[in-house]
């Protein structure tokens, strides 16, 4: 026991006054670091959610122009299509046969144009700084 008693006294700071102001110091000092990393770390928080809500407005928008682009484009080849089977059949009924070349032909070309690719020219110039409008 005696062992254990000297060894506490020894650890015994040699000025507790000048101890407890030293841990009073460091006390302080951790809560001010606190302090400061809370604010840092609020502060990009904020940053972080602003830039997810601009990202959030943006691809809104973007999805917006792209479905009315898109919405717009199959009416359009919905009504042209329809308009080359009318001929079609047109051809069929009076049989002829340089009508109904022609429409076939205007079927197949149609079909061989794709709509999304339109879609990813609007998509690349969404994201082209030096494009300020873009019509649909």
């Amino acid at each position: 026991m005696k062992k254990q008693v000297a060894s506490l006294v020894k650890n015994l700071p040699i000025n507790p006054t000048e101890a407890a102001g030293k841990s009073f110091d460091m006390l302080v000092s951790a809560w001010a670091d606190y302090k400061k990393i809370a604010e840092v770390e609020g502060t990009k928080r904020t940053a972080i959610c602003a830039f997810k809500e601009t990202k959030l407005a943006q691809i809104e928008s973007q999805r917006s122009i792209l479905e009315q682009y898109l919405s717009n484009v199959f009416k359009e080849r919905a009504s042209t299509i329809n308009g080359f089977f009318e001929r079609l059949d047109k051809g069929i009924e009076s049989g002829d046969s340089e009508l109904i070349g022609l429409a076939i032909g205007a079927i197949i070309d149609i079909t061989k144009q794709s709509p999304l690719a339109g879609a990813r020219e609007i998509i690349g110039a969404m994201y082209d700084p030096d494009i300020k409008t873009i019509e649909i």
